[in-house]
């Protein structure tokens, strides 16, 4: 009976293996990218002041569990963020920052954006991913 039950164990255990493994692998968007990079940036526009896409950045991360303002620092007009994001499985930390810069007419805002990986050669696409939800995050107002 002892044998039977550690055999059943060990399949359970290997399943539960298998498909966190299965699911990892479905994540992947772009298979040459994501298992050699651990960065990315993107640059997006809003129709918003900084001050107002300043607000929304500012509600949006503490309204996300894993996401969390580490620094803040203004300078003639543009604002900078330091973000961490923590994943959800194995807890790995992306390091995100965030400038937002006003046009000349101080009505639109830039935003530059990157996230970096701490740990690992690829990131699996979580870098992008990362970026995607931020840029999507700030389109809607949560006002």
């Amino acid at each position: 009976m002892g044998k039977r039950k550690m055999l059943g164990t060990l399949a359970v255990a290997i399943t539960i293996v298998v498909l966190i493994i299965v699911a990892a692998l479905l994540r992947i968007d772009n298979w040459s990218r994501d298992f050699a990079e651990n960065s990315a940036a993107i640059e997006a526009d809003y129709p918003d002041p900084v001050a107002m896409l300043d607000s929304r950045l500012q509600r949006w991360v503490a309204d996300k569990s894993r996401w969390d303002i580490q620094s803040k620092t203004e300078s003639d007009g543009t604002i900078e963020y330091k973000i961490t994001r923590t994943t959800a499985l194995f807890r790995f930390v992306d390091d995100i920052e965030v400038k937002l810069v006003p046009d000349d007419s101080g009505t639109n805002t830039r935003m530059h954006a990157s996230s970096q990986s701490r740990v690992g050669k690829g990131d699996l696409g979580q870098n992008p991913r990362n970026l995607a939800e931020l840029v999507n995050g700030l389109r809607v107002p949560h006002e």
